[in-house]
C-alpha cells in the first residue's frame, strides 16, 4: 500500500479540501503543495506517487513543469479534474503525459490508492482470451518481453480465472463460441470486484459497423486482428501510459 502522497491542489477550493480530508483518513502520509510554479519547484527529486487536482485557475505551466520531473524522476502521476479551457496543442500535450485521470472528484480512496500502486509495477499482468490458439501464441510472442501475459480460450475460463487472479488488463476476443466477448465484459461490469476493470477487445472485422457494435458496449478500446504486431503492441503500450479511469 502507498505510505506516502504528494498533492497538488487549490486548497481553498472546498472540493480540493474534501479530497484531501479523505486521503488524511486513508492513513497515507500527505505532503500539500500550491499549484504555482514556486511550489513544483520543491517537489522531491526522486520517484514519488503524485495526486494532481485539476481545476481552471491553474496555470498551465504548473502542468508542464509536473511533465519534467515526471520524465527526470520516474514521478507515477494521477490527475483528477479538468482544465476546461486548454489550447489544442496544449490538450494534446496533456493527454500524452503518462499517467492515470479521473474527471470526476467522487473517489473511492482505498481504490484508488492500490490503483496508483499496481499501475507502477514494472511489469502488467494482462489476461488473452481468444479461442484460437494461433492468435494465443501469438500475441505471447508479441506481448510477452514486456508483460506478464496469462492465456484462456474461451470466456467461461476466462471468468474463472478472473475470480481467483488479479490482472491489469484483459485483451478480450471479440466472436467466441458459447461465451462471445460482450457476454464476458458484461459479466465483468456486473461484479462488484471487476466493475473497474480495464477491457480491450481484440476483432477481426474492421468495417464500421463492427467497430460501432463493438463500442457499444463500452470496452476501453479496440484492437483490430489484422494489425502489425508492432502495432498491436504499441496499442497495449499506450493504454499503460496514459489510462483514463473509472471510479
Amino acid at each position: 500500500m502507498i505510505n506516502e502522497l504528494y498533492i497538488v491542489g487549490d486548497q481553498s477550493r472546498l472540493v480540493v479540501k474534501n479530497i484531501i480530508n479523505q486521503f488524511n483518513d486513508s492513513g497515507c502520509d500527505i505532503k500539500i503543495y500550491s499549484p504555482t510554479d514556486s511550489e513544483i519547484d520543491n517537489l522531491p527529486n526522486y520517484s514519488i506517487y503524485l495526486l494532481v487536482l485539476l481545476s481552471d485557475n491553474i496555470d498551465f505551466s504548473v502542468i508542464t513543469k509536473i511533465y519534467e520531473f515526471q520524465q527526470r524522476y520516474e514521478y507515477q502521476i494521477c490527475f483528477i479534474g479538468r482544465i476546461s479551457n486548454l489550447s489544442l496543442e496544449d490538450d494534446r500535450f496533456f493527454k500524452q503525459i503518462p499517467s492515470l485521470k479521473l474527471e470526476s472528484y467522487t473517489i473511492n480512496v482505498d481504490k484508488l490508492l492500490e490503483l496508483m500502486e499496481r499501475n507502477s509495477s514494472r511489469k502488467k499482468q494482462i489476461l488473452v482470451v481468444d479461442d484460437e490458439p494461433i492468435i494465443l501464441r501469438s500475441i505471447k510472442v508479441w506481448l510477452g518481453d514486456e508483460f506478464n501475459l496469462s492465456l484462456v480460450n474461451s470466456g467461461e475460463m476466462a471468468l474463472e480465472f478472473l475470480d481467483m487472479h488479479p490482472v491489469d488488463l484483459v485483451l478480450l476476443d471479440y466472436k467466441m463460441p458459447t461465451m462471445d466477448g460482450p457476454a464476458v465484459l458484461s459479466a465483468i461490469r456486473n461484479d462488484s470486484r471487476l466493475s473497474n476493470l480495464p477491457v480491450i477487445f481484440l476483432t477481426a472485422n474492421n468495417d464500421r459497423q463492427s467497430v460501432i457494435n463493438a463500442m457499444q458496449f463500452k470496452p476501453d478500446g479496440y484492437i483490430l486482428k489484422s494489425k502489425s504486431p508492432e502495432e498491436i503492441k504499441s496499442a497495449v503500450v499506450d493504454f499503460f501510459k496514459n489510462r483514463t479511469i473509472r471510479m
